[in-house]
């Protein structure tokens, strides 16, 4: 297709339509009637021979071809309004941006005190919003409505681009006094005891339970909670232990008078990550936000194994 027979209001309408899901609220968005909307709407399924937007039940879906086309039309509106909006350099003391990032609620106690203190010094109008991860992140980075996801590794999405902020190695924490303190931990020993687990998307079993099943061994888990939150309360007033990151042993540890001890299984890879989409990779302010998260890593303490105990 030639250039000069791309309509840009229609890309914009694209755009519009990908994200609202809806005409009323795509035209309210654009500033155009619900009418001239419409319209676009069928000149785009014309054009692509793709209804585009489905109906299903009461509300609206995207098809196939539009979760295909969300991200390329988020790109190409960036674009143009790079071109024709004035060039300004990110000035994080006086920029207003809002970034939205996703992450478990033990990566948000990693990462978020020591930004909260870096936004302050540096970037005293820019605002964070933090949340639970969903399903569909992947397709929120790549359409622009998320800026960053948090996470321990593992294959990259498509279109996403990825930065190791910190190495990672397991320990087991438990409260002080525990039988298990008292002794070296072996893997058969660690196995033994009764466990903590915390699976925000309600898996019976991890990567610890994976790498314990490859060395012949299955612990029992006798508790998950969803939330990070409440598991070293547990851990304080029980015999069950809990397998987390030495940094995240870091931030609970002495405040609870927790016991940390070395980890007998070690998982290869693990670590702290921040992925974010392509499109993101020269913006100036999310240059400075990556750089800020990987600065707040490393003001963050790390507990050793047996500091606490």
């Amino acid at each position: 297709m030639r250039l000069q027979s791309v309509d840009t209001h229609l890309v914009v309408a694209l755009h519009a339509l990908l994200q609202e899901k809806s005409v009323t609220r795509a035209a309210r968005r654009v500033g155009v009637t619900q009418p001239s909307m419409s319209h676009a709407l069928s000149r785009l399924r014309a054009h692509f021979g793709d209804p585009l937007l489905v109906q299903v039940g009461r509300r609206m879906t995207l098809s196939e071809r539009a979760r295909d086309l969300l991200p390329r039309a988020a790109e190409a509106v960036e674009r143009l309004e790079q071109v024709f909006s004035p060039a300004e350099r990110f000035d994080p003391g006086r920029s207003g941006r809002t970034f939205r990032l996703v992450a478990t609620d033990n990566l948000e106690l990693l990462v978020l005190p020591a930004l909260a203190r870096l936004l302050a010094a540096e970037a005293p109008h820019v605002d964070v919003r933090c949340r639970n991860i969903p399903a569909d992140f992947a397709e929120l980075l790549r359409s622009g409505e998320l800026d960053g996801k948090l996470g321990r590794g593992g294959p990259v999405p498509d279109g996403c681009r990825s930065m190791l902020l910190a190495a990672e190695r397991l320990v087991c924490v438990m409260r002080r006094g525990h039988p298990a303190s008292r002794k070296p931990l072996t893997a058969a020993r660690y196995a033994a005891c009764e466990h903590l687990m915390v699976s925000p998307h309600g898996e019976d079993r991890g990567v610890v339970d994976r790498e314990l099943a490859a060395r012949g061994l299955r612990r029992r888990v006798t508790l998950t909670v969803s939330h990070f939150l409440v598991a070293p309360f547990i851990i304080s007033g029980s015999d069950l232990l809990l397998t987390v990151s030495a940094r995240v042993a870091g931030a609970v540890a002495s405040k609870l008078d927790l016991v940390v001890r070395p980890c007998p299984v070690e998982i290869a890879g693990y670590a702290l990550t921040l992925v974010w989409a392509e499109r993101s990779e020269r913006d100036e302010g999310h240059r400075w936000l990556r750089d800020a998260m990987a600065r707040a890593v490393a003001c963050e303490p790390v507990e050793g194994p047996g500091a606490s105990g």
